[in-house]
């Protein structure tokens, strides 16, 4: 189960406020995000390794101590004190006499203990620094240089923006934004599209009677300019060959209008429950749900545009989901290489003459990116890279002649992404 699924699962049960549900989220996320970090702080307080702790209080340990060095917010006694009646709970006398005393030492070491110590190689030290596993480091480094690898691990240890796409059909920014404030919620123009807007500050967005309305949906920016690339018109027929949880989707019948249809495919009926709560919410009737592999689709008709939003590592939406850097391995990148491939050729085959492509991912990484177009590409000389006409000069730094976006957290702002257009030209 994700952390966000499993604290949302803890905030129904219990009820808890915002206040704390707030606090709850910062503590878990960052406790697994710094993770590296902190086993790095454990092993100069411990005399033995980490790893010879037991998992509860290894986390107790690491929980204490980002409350002590990240969270200003916690005294120090509350941080140590919550932390010792946690080793009670789930350890025994020792483990909670050494927890007391770690904690008790690293309040004393603060100052040495914000400062990894670095041995000269970039690999380790960017990966403790940064609290990243070397693999990543070092394929990061290998392809950006060192100092834009380090940019690229900071921002995913930032707090991502939220941001969500007004429903045009009814609302408008400017209005969506009226609505918003009363709440308390802060709101900035999207930073690449016109109908998305920045949230700074506010709490839960879902329970809010403007989102009840469909008034709104949160997504991030990369998701909406890979929308915007496929280019869908009013009244055309788009089929979103894997479309949970159906943010895409939603767009695109947004843009599609009422005379237009949009097939949302994907394997997994629960999934599909979720693009219907969208669906309903935002009044999209246009929208046909489909339980489907879409690499054995059993639709017998031509779309005029086909979105492949495919299966990936997603590396590039680090920052929203800090359990990644420890679940993916190196052998995972490229993994999905023949499903990716699978799922293109199976939608191209949907793509009537004249009409267009859109292969989109979450990653950064270009196996699972530029690689896949290139070999689909060689395969179908039939589809051609296609720069849509029309694209705004705002969004010129998203985009490469070949019609192709790449996004990066650092550089653009939004979550790391990957999108090509192709042309079926046959």
């Amino acid at each position: 189960m994700r952390p966000r699924d499993a604290l949302h699962a803890l905030f129904r049960r219990y009820g808890c406020p915002a206040r704390d549900r707030a606090f709850a989220t910062e503590l878990v996320y960052g406790t697994i995000r710094w993770r590296r970090r902190l086993d790095w702080m454990l092993g100069r307080l411990l005399r033995g390794k980490p790893e010879s702790l037991t998992p509860w209080i290894r986390l107790i340990l690491h929980m204490g101590l980002y409350q002590l060095m990240v969270m200003d917010q916690v005294p120090d006694s509350a941080a140590t004190h919550e932390s010792v009646q946690l080793a009670k709970r789930y350890g025994h006398e020792g483990t909670v006499r050494l927890t007391n005393a770690v904690l008790r030492t690293a309040i004393r070491q603060r100052d040495s203990l914000s400062r990894p110590t670095c041995g000269g190689d970039p690999v380790s030290d960017l990966g403790i620094t940064h609290s990243y596993p070397d693999w990543l480091a070092k394929r990061w480094i290998e392809r950006y240089g060192v100092e834009s690898a380090a940019a690229l691990m900071e921002a995913g240890n930032r707090p991502p923006p939220l941001s969500v796409r007004v429903n045009t059909a009814r609302s408008t920014p400017r209005d969506l934004a009226a609505s918003l404030a009363p709440h308390g919620i802060q709101v900035e123009p999207g930073r690449w599209l016109d109908d998305f807007l920045i949230i700074r500050h506010g709490g839960d967005l879902h329970g809010l009677a403007a989102h009840e309305a469909g008034l709104f949906q949160v997504q991030d920016e990369s998701a909406g300019l890979a929308v915007r690339l496929l280019g869908p018109e009013a009244g055309e027929t788009v089929v979103d060959l894997c479309c949970a949880p159906g943010g895409k989707t939603t767009y695109i019948a947004q843009i599609v209008g009422a005379g237009g249809r949009v097939i949302a495919c994907d394997t997994s009926p629960h999934r599909l429950r979720r693009v219907e709560e969208h669906r309903q919410r935002m009044g999209l009737g246009q929208v046909r749900l489909v339980v489907m592999d879409g690499r054995s689709p059993g639709l017998d008709f031509t779309a005029d545009r086909v979105l492949v939003d495919a299966p990936c590592s997603g590396l590039g939406t680090i920052a929203r989901r800090p359990d990644l850097r420890w679940r993916r391995t190196a052998e995972d990148i490229g993994r999905l290489r023949g499903e990716q491939l699978a799922l293109l050729e199976k939608g191209a085959g949907m793509v009537k003459p004249g009409g267009v492509l859109v292969y989109s991912t979450c990653t950064i990484e270009p196996e699972e990116n530029e690689d896949v177009v290139a070999a689909f590409c060689s395969r179908h000389p039939g589809f051609r890279p296609d720069s849509p006409g029309g694209w705004p000069e705002k969004l010129a730094g998203v985009m490469d002649g070949a019609g192709q976006i790449a996004t990066l957290p650092p550089v653009h702002g939004v979550d790391g992404s990957f999108a090509a257009r192709l042309r079926n030209a046959g």
